[in-house]
C-alpha cells in the first residue's frame, strides 16, 4: 500500500511539471513593443522677435497618444501649429504607446523688437562676428530690466543681420555642474542652425546660447575674441563664444557656431591668448572630426560679458 501512495505521488509530479511544460510552450510570446520614435519637432524659424509668429512641426511614428503642452494638447502624428510665444518657451511633445514614453523639446528663443530711430546713423556691415554700430549708447532703445546690450569700448554690438545683441538674464541662474551643462547642450539646438554669411554668423550663435542657457538656469557669459589666422596679412577677425563657470571644472568656453548646411557643432575651446584657436568636439558624430582646424591664433578677449 505504501509503494502505491507512491507511484499515485510520482504520477501527480509527473504530470504536474509535464502540464507546466505544456503551458509554456504553448503560451504565445508577448513581443516587445517599441516605443514611439520622434522624427521630428522643431521650429521654423527657432529665433523670432516678440509679436512674430513661428509654426512647430513634428512627425511622430507608432504613438498611442502624441500631446504638446502650453496649451496646444493632444495632436496627430504628422502636423505642424502657428504659435506667437511671447517670451523665450520650451515647447514639450510627448509621445506615449504600451512600449513607454518619448519627450522630445524644442526651445523658441524670442527676442526683443529693437528698432534704430531713423534720426541715428545704421551700424556697419558685420563680416563673421559681432561688429561695433556708432549709435552712442544714451540713445539705444529701452530694454526690459534682465535685458542688456553688448559693448566693446562703448560701441554697443550688432550680429551679421545688422541687429542689435541683446542678452536676456536669468536672475535665478546659477553656474552648472559639467555634467549638467553638457547635458543643456545635447539637447539645445543652438548649434543645428545654418550658418549664413551677412545673416546669422557666430555672434548670433553666441547669443542664442546665452539666452538659451539663462532660460534653462544655467548662468552664461558672452565672449568676443581677436584671431590673427595665417593666412591674413595685416588685421585680424573677430569671433565670438560662451563661457560658463563650471562648478567642478572651473570656467569653460563653449562655441556653437556651426555650418552652412546646420550641424553638431557644439565644441570646447581652451581660450587662451597667444595659443591658437582649436575647437573640440564634445558629441562627436560619426564622419566628424574631433578637433577642429584652427582659426588662427588668439591675439586678445575684447568682450567678457555676464
Amino acid at each position: 500500500m505504501k509503494n502505491g501512495y507512491i507511484l499515485v505521488a510520482l504520477a501527480i509530479l509527473a504530470l504536474a511539471g509535464c502540464s507546466g511544460f505544456q503551458l509554456d510552450t504553448l503560451l504565445p510570446k508577448t513581443a516587445a513593443v517599441a516605443r514611439p520614435d520622434v522624427v521630428i519637432f522643431k521650429a521654423e524659424p527657432s529665433r523670432v522677435e516678440r509679436g512674430s509668429v513661428t509654426r512647430l512641426r513634428w512627425d511622430v511614428n507608432g504613438a498611442e497618444t502624441i500631446t504638446i503642452d502650453h496649451g496646444i494638447g493632444r495632436v496627430g502624428g504628422l502636423g505642424n501649429i502657428q504659435i506667437t510665444p511671447s517670451e523665450i518657451t520650451a515647447y514639450n511633445l510627448t509621445a506615449v504607446n504600451g512600449g513607454g514614453t518619448v519627450v522630445s523639446s524644442v526651445i523658441i528663443n524670442v527676442v526683443p523688437v529693437v528698432v534704430k530711430p531713423a534720426s541715428l546713423p545704421a551700424a556697419p556691415p558685420a563680416s563673421s562676428s559681432m561688429t561695433p554700430s556708432n549709435v552712442p549708447a544714451g540713445l539705444l532703445p529701452k530694454l526690459n530690466d534682465n535685458e542688456e546690450y553688448v559693448f566693446y569700448k562703448g560701441a554697443v554690438m550688432v550680429g551679421a543681420c545688422n541687429q542689435y545683441i541683446v542678452l536676456r538674464n536669468n536672475p535665478s541662474a546659477k553656474n552648472p555642474a559639467w555634467a549638467d551643462l553638457k547635458a543643456f547642450l545635447k539637447a539645445d539646438q543652438t548649434d543645428r542652425l545654418a550658418y549664413i554669411a551677412g545673416k546669422f554668423t557666430c555672434g548670433d550663435f553666441a547669443e542664442i546660447l546665452h539666452n538659451n542657457a539663462e532660460a534653462a538656469g544655467i548662468r552664461s557669459a558672452i565672449v568676443a575674441v581677436e584671431l590673427k589666422p595665417d593666412s591674413l596679412a595685416e588685421g585680424v577677425i573677430y569671433h565670438s563664444l560662451d563661457a560658463f563657470e563650471t562648478t567642478d571644472h572651473g570656467l569653460m568656453y563653449i562655441d556653437d557656431t556651426s555650418s552652412s548646411q546646420g550641424y553638431y557643432a557644439d565644441k570646447e575651446v581652451n581660450v587662451v591668448v597667444g595659443d591658437d584657436y582649436a575647437a573640440v568636439s564634445i558629441f562627436q558624430q560619426p564622419g566628424q572630426m574631433l578637433t577642429w582646424p584652427s582659426m588662427g591664433k588668439i591675439m586678445a578677449i575684447d568682450v567678457f560679458q555676464w
